[in-house]
């Protein structure tokens, strides 16, 4: 049988992935990747085709989650399996793992860095406070699911911070956007009360931006470029309210 590797990423670019990594591609004779669960700087995959001599294989959501094509090719073949962040961090992940196992096909888990760790570290909060991670859907016609909402009300009212994620589709959701969805619930729902928010823009890269401060203070704000991440802070500990400080918007 042959072997399915799953490789991270990392949060910005093709150089973060880490010398194993980069040692597994070169080692790979398929390689197959996903953009859905995040989305690297523009450009990632056509560099590291050009340092690995290899065609990279970009797939849509659909075709991971049916795994046929990945299997297929990792029944007789090593294949590696490019995924932004940490590779196990997305369900959808796991369940390719598992699928391979029980075809008999040898797996390899490559770790990376994570957004969520990341976005964490990098605002100055403390990851044992950190509440259940949620995904804010991008809001059309007839389509305005709230149940992102409720995770962060939950997590906020036992004082935990939840990350929060933007939907990534054909474009991805912009921070203020986002905020503005935050508030349309919680005029109607008001289990929030007063609360601040983090938006980190790019996080990883040169143009890392962090800015902290109220709902109504982030909307006239500079924010930053996509892909956004924000994080809704619970109770703070002082050294926490201390590092949060640096990004707070100045009036």
């Amino acid at each position: 049988m042959g072997t399915l590797i799953f490789i991270g990423m990392g949060v910005w670019n093709e150089n973060d992935i880490s010398v194993r990594g980069r040692k597994e591609l070169a080692d790979s004779d398929v390689i197959f990747a996903e953009q859905y669960t995040g989305r690297m700087q523009e450009g990632s995959i056509e560099r590291l085709e050009s340092v690995t001599g290899k065609k990279i294989i970009v797939l849509s959501r659909e075709e991971v989650e049916g795994e046929t094509a990945i299997l297929n090719e990792a029944e007789s073949k090593r294949v590696a399996f490019l995924i932004p962040g940490d590779p196990l961090i997305s369900t959808t992940h796991m369940s390719l793992k598992l699928s391979a196992e029980k075809k008999g096909i040898g797996t390899v888990v490559v770790h990376s860095s994570s957004i969520i760790t990341a976005a964490i570290g990098e605002c100055g909060l403390q990851v044992y406070k950190l509440g259940k991670p949620c995904t804010l859907a991008m809001w059309g016609k007839g389509f305005e699911p709230t149940s992102s909402y409720d995770v962060i009300a939950d997590n906020f009212e036992r004082g935990l911070h939840s990350v929060i994620f933007l939907d990534l589709k054909d474009r991805c959701m912009d921070a203020q956007e986002a905020i503005e969805q935050l508030l349309k619930v919680e005029s109607e729902r008001h289990r929030l009360g007063e609360f601040r928010i983090v938006v980190l823009s790019r996080v990883g890269s040169s143009e890392q931006k962090i800015t902290y401060g109220r709902p109504d203070e982030l909307l006239k704000a500079s924010l930053g470029k996509p892909p956004f991440l924000l994080i809704l802070p619970g109770k703070l500990h002082f050294m926490e309210k201390e590092a949060l400080q640096r990004f707070e918007i100045r009036v």
